[in-house]
């Protein structure tokens, strides 16, 4: 500043010839230093609309609602508009294409739903089918186009069912990222849209105010739906909001440890799918091992939501998943994604099941069949299985009676 204020007589600015090295100048270079904070006083404040917005408030012209933008689950979307009703008639299914959401193929995704507005309970069901993290690409979708499930946990008919007359949502798999992922990826020179959680974070904003009467949420699925229920219990649970009654089930994809799926491959999942900037980032110093992210996130639903119930069904030697964490156990070495078929240990496997049932005896409910079977809701096995005496709808029953129960191995 004091360079610039010679007696040369140069035009600085804009602001005429400098013709006196005293007072004068420094008259003028207090004016510019006063000019200068003022600019970096406009450059720090944030840019505030002078008329109406999006936001304020208040309904405006063009605006269907306005609520000042502090829940976008309320029925009124951040952009002013109201999202669409979740209709249909009583226990007719009915799919839900929902724009802003995409399947892995960049297709359109969306859910089914089959009503009953009698009910003040709702079930959210996250469908299974393999996974998308490698060249390989081992995923197929699971009822695209939607197909409306009849059997296990969606037959209306068995008296035996312990959800026959809840309100039923049904999330078909597209996106081949355990219902996860947030991110685009190019596998085997294609290019993957792996959106599974912020799908459902779409679908949460017609699902909340189109249930707004709902005391009871359960959020379930199978396989690649069961790791999904979990992923996404925290901002289904938050959507809602603490006033309904939550329950999480999950069957046969259990938040096993980094001793059954190793380091390198949870790291894989997290960089392919983007895990880190969907549940991850809300779980902070619950997950301090982002390696074993499945540990230390069940660690943090349970510390934060202290009154949900949750319960596991497994077989306790579960082929199809040991396959799949088998692509960290490449020719049987642990923590060796290179490549080359395995399956996780038997004994492994089982042995991660027994620590975490022991580990969340008193919180969490189990039931783990003797084998190496795969899934039971929503197939004729709900029905047929049972163990040590207890059938599955049985205990299902419980869990949803708010039991802590324990059947099995």
């Amino acid at each position: 500043m004091l360079a610039a204020c010679g007696s040369s007589g140069e035009d600085i600015g804009g602001r005429g010839p400098l013709t006196d090295a005293g007072g004068d100048a420094a008259t003028d270079a207090g004016d510019a230093e006063a000019d200068a904070g003022d600019a970096e006083a406009e450059d720090a404040a944030p840019d505030v609309p002078t008329g109406p917005y999006c936001g304020d408030g208040t309904v405006d012209p063009g605006e269907d609602c306005d609520d000042g933008n502090t829940n976008r689950f309320d029925g009124c979307l951040p952009d002013c508009t109201v999202p669409p009703e979740v209709t249909g008639t009583k226990f007719i299914w009915k799919y839900h294409k929902v724009p802003g959401t995409l399947c892995l193929d960049g297709s359109t995704a969306g859910f089914g739903a089959s009503l009953n507005p009698d009910s003040t309970k709702l079930m959210i069901y996250l469908e299974g089918g393999g996974a998308c993290f490698n060249d390989a690409c081992d995923f197929t979708a699971f009822s695209i186009p939607f197909v409306p499930p009849t059997d296990g946990v969606f037959n209306r008919l068995n008296p035996g069912n312990p959800v026959a007359d809840w309100n039923m949502v049904y999330v078909p798999y597209c996106s081949g990222d355990i219902h996860g992922g947030d991110k685009d990826t190019v596998l085997a020179d294609k290019l993957r849209h792996f959106r599974g959680y912020s799908n459902i974070t779409k679908y949460l904003e017609r699902w909340v105010p189109s249930f707004s009467k709902v005391k009871t949420v359960l959020i379930t699925g199978i396989s690649a739906g069961g790791f999904g229920s979990g992923l996404n219990a925290e901002q289904v649970a938050q959507a809602f909001g603490p006033s309904r009654e939550f329950i999480l089930l999950d069957d046969s994809g259990p938040p096993l440890s980094n001793k059954v799926i190793p380091p390198c491959l949870q790291r894989q999942f997290r960089e392919v799918w983007g895990l880190d900037n969907t549940f991850l980032a809300t779980c902070g110093a619950d997950c301090p091992d982002k390696d074993d992210f499945a540990s230390g996130f069940i660690d943090h639903l349970a510390k934060r939501y202290p009154n949900t119930r949750a319960a596991i069904f497994s077989n306790i030697r579960d082929a199809v998943i040991s396959g799949y964490m088998g692509a960290g156990w490449a020719n049987g070495t642990y923590n060796d994604c290179s490549g080359g078929l395995s399956m996780v240990p038997g004994e492994v496997y089982q042995q991660d099941l027994l620590d975490l049932r022991e580990k969340y005896r008193n919180r969490a409910s189990t039931y783990y069949v003797p084998g190496i079977g795969h899934t039971a809701l929503r197939s004729p096995l709900f029905w047929t299985t049972i163990v040590n005496g207890t059938s599955l709808p049985k205990w299902f029953g419980r869990v949803l009676d708010g039991q802590v129960t324990h059947v099995g191995p």
